[in-house]
């Protein structure tokens, strides 16, 4: 058998990310890590405790005493927190605005990181292909990843997708709203200190503005198999 493929995909919220890992594991029979979910059930469980989300030793405290779950489904990833569904709960509104706070803590991210290439490990061991999605994944994460691809696209059309993610999940919000949202996040995740969003220096970067996902799918598998991975 071939060595199980890693694959790392990075980029700003509503490039895409989410959808090309989910199309990418099923294609390549992967296990699909969503990083996002991550610290979201972490900013979840500090909103339940009401612990100063200021303080970074009270939110990493909250993170080392909780247990986080994502189960891979045809329908997408179930995130669970200390055996508690929470897949809808993590993208309230309430939710999305404390993620970059809790996520900027360098120590947060370097405990998250190190669960992550956990993930990773136990996947290779199960000699299973890994596709692992987020913001620092190809620079922090999975740095050895056999293909990192940055995904990128136009501030409307992010605007749009995420948009109709939250409406599908039963979200209430308007244009404007997450327009000045993504903003603002796009910001906090390229300025802060600990592991902030970039390009890797070897990354494939693609345009999704234009493309569907079935395009973009084509264009990694294309450079899967001209790396002779596939």
């Amino acid at each position: 058998m071939n060595n199980p493929i890693k694959i790392a995909i990075d980029g700003p919220v509503g490039a895409g990310k989410g959808t090309l890992a989910v199309a990418l594991a099923k294609k390549l029979n992967a296990f699909y890590v969503y990083t996002g979910a991550m610290y979201r059930e972490l900013a979840l469980a500090c909103l339940r405790e009401k612990i100063d989300l200021n303080n970074e030793e009270e939110v990493l405290k909250i993170l080392r005493n909780i247990s986080i779950e994502l189960i891979n489904t045809d329908y997408g990833v179930r995130a669970f927190l200390d055996g508690q569904e929470v897949s809808d709960e993590i993208f309230k509104p309430d939710v999305s605005k404390t993620v970059p706070i809790v996520a900027a803590f360098p120590k947060v991210r370097k405990e998250m990181v190190l669960r992550q290439q956990g993930m990773a490990k136990d996947a290779v061991r199960r000699e299973k292909n890994i596709v692992m999605e987020g913001r620092d994944i190809a620079t922090d994460v999975l740095r050895d990843a056999d293909i990192k691809i940055y995904l990128t696209a136009d501030i409307n059309t992010r605007t749009q997708r995420r948009l109709k993610q939250l409406t599908e999940r039963g979200i209430k919000t308007s244009f404007d709203e997450v327009l000045k949202d993504i903003e603002a996040r796009d910001g906090r995740d390229t300025e802060r200190t600990a592991s902030p969003l970039r390009i890797a220096e070897d990354a494939v970067i693609i345009d999704t503005t234009n493309d569907t996902i079935d395009q973009t799918v084509d264009k990694v598998m294309e450079k899967l198999k001209e790396k002779n991975l596939i």
